[in-house]
């Protein structure tokens, strides 16, 4: 075995122990909403997650995992070309995605980062994705396509990201970090479950 399939296997078999722990340690129903989460933040959207999972048949702690990954689950932060803008209000934001639009360049919007590609294609508006709870939405479907793809391999979590033809070792890199996330999301979670069940 090279090194590159070595590594290929590694990630993969992590990705699987990864995801299986999880769903093991964090409901995905509605009762995942009680206010001891990975952080404050990953609380506030939350809500908005669990519909769109249970819809597409999308783990929650992976989902959350990438939009952290994403964004750090901020819901105006915008990327042109790979470079990072984290306006403070809704029309700021609307006018960096709009100049970048005007401007042929790709860039990806909101919590989930939703790229362009996939508002041109099928005709959303810039103020629709900057909605948080419509690109939580949007965002969890692209996911469930490309598990529909892959399977609940890393495979699908790179392909969100990255295209696998175009860059498999930087999507098997994303991969490894979202999973990363999601075990920071779920011993996170069991601490404070743990810590409530302990409390009078």
């Amino acid at each position: 075995m090279n090194h590159q399939t070595f590594v290929h296997f590694f990630v993969q078999r992590l990705l699987l122990l990864g995801l299986a722990l999880a769903l093991a340690v964090f409901s995905v129903r509605t009762s995942s909403a009680e206010p001891h989460k990975a952080s404050e933040r990953t609380y506030l959207w939350l809500p908005w997650f669990i519909q769109p999972c249970e819809d597409y048949g999308v783990p929650l702690p992976l989902a959350l995992a990438i939009a952290r990954q994403e964004s750090g689950t901020r819901p105006w932060v915008i990327n042109v070309a790979g470079k990072d803008f984290s306006p403070k209000s809704p029309e700021e934001a609307l006018e960096i995605a709009a100049q970048a639009k005007r401007a042929g360049k790709s860039f990806d919007v909101g919590i989930m980062q939703v790229n362009s590609y996939w508002l041109k294609k099928y005709h959303i508006d810039l103020r629709e994705i900057l909605d948080p709870q419509k690109n939580i939405a949007m965002g969890v479907w692209i996911l469930a396509r490309e598990i529909k793809r892959y399977g609940l391999t890393w495979k699908a979590i790179g392909a969100y990201h990255t295209p696998l033809a175009r860059n498999p070792d930087r999507a098997r890199r994303y991969a490894a970090t979202v999973l990363t996330h999601m075990r920071a999301i779920c011993d996170r979670d069991a601490a404070r479950r743990a810590q409530a069940a302990q409390s009078p």
